[in-house]
């Protein structure tokens, strides 16, 4: 590729064909790529406009903050080469996993070593079964997370953005998010999981018909210390597996 002299991407990983990136610059200077000729289509900054707007109107702008995590989803026998080869590449560090034996799932969490908060670097999070896809009947258990590798290959599976934490008159914010959301369209896989009481609260959108990617939204409350709750991770792991068979059947019938 033809690429600027401070910027620099390795090649598609065999284990999760996710790409990182690696750009030096000043910090005071303007994050843009340096590649061709850039252009700006009237139709589509309309649209985008349209939509800053509308975001504006319900009020989410205030409510929806940066990227929390971005997951990954692997085959079994490359869970441990996936998370390796990112902390090789990355200045992360393998923070902790959530095992789900009933979902037949692990969900593993690495952090930046720089920063504690998710908001100033996103958490990467690689979700692989524990016991791969041919032992299902011997097991008898669901394969929810071998299964879509399977059927889609091993890739970004959904990105999780944040909610500010606190309230939008008598509802948490979450669930004003969801809501307005909703009103808008947007379908989701389930109800919100999760309680304040807990300290989270999370939800999954359907997966979106342009790129294939599932939207999370999580809320974190007060002091909550941890990155999921084992309750939530198999919800939303249940939820997501039972979406992409219904997907599957519907891609079948279709062909």
């Amino acid at each position: 590729m033809e690429l600027p002299g401070n910027m620099a991407i390795v090649k598609p990983s065999p284990y999760t064909h996710n790409i990182v990136g690696y750009w030096e610059r000043p910090d005071n200077h303007i994050r843009v790529y340096s590649l061709g000729v850039s252009s700006i289509r009237e139709d589509m900054q309309v649209a985008f406009e349209q939509a800053k707007a509308l975001r504006e109107k319900l009020g989410l702008d205030r409510l929806l903050l940066p990227i929390d995590h971005l997951a990954t989803r692997v085959y079994s026998q490359n869970r441990e080469a996936a998370i390796l080869e990112y902390l090789t590449l990355s200045s992360y560090y393998y923070w902790g996993s959530y095992d789900i034996p009933d979902q037949n799932s692990s969900t593993n969490v690495t952090k930046n070593v720089h920063f504690a908060n998710e908001l100033h670097s996103p958490a990467k999070v690689f979700t692989a079964a524990n016991h791969p896809y041919f032992c299902n009947h011997l097991i008898g258990k669901p394969s929810p997370t071998e299964a879509f590798v399977r059927n889609f290959g091993p890739r970004l599976h959904h990105l999780a953005v944040a909610v500010k934490d606190g309230h939008t008159g008598d509802q948490t914010n979450i669930d004003y998010v969801v809501s307005a959301l909703r009103n808008c369209g947007q379908q989701f896989l389930l109800e919100v999981v999760g309680s304040e009481q807990e300290g989270l609260k999370q939800i999954f959108s359907s997966a979106s018909e342009h790129s294939s990617l599932i939207v999370e939204y999580v809320q974190r409350f007060g002091g909550f210390q941890g990155f999921f709750t084992k309750e939530n991770v198999a919800d939303l792991t249940a939820a997501a597996g039972a979406d992409e068979i219904l997907r599957g059947l519907d891609a079948a019938a279709r062909a």
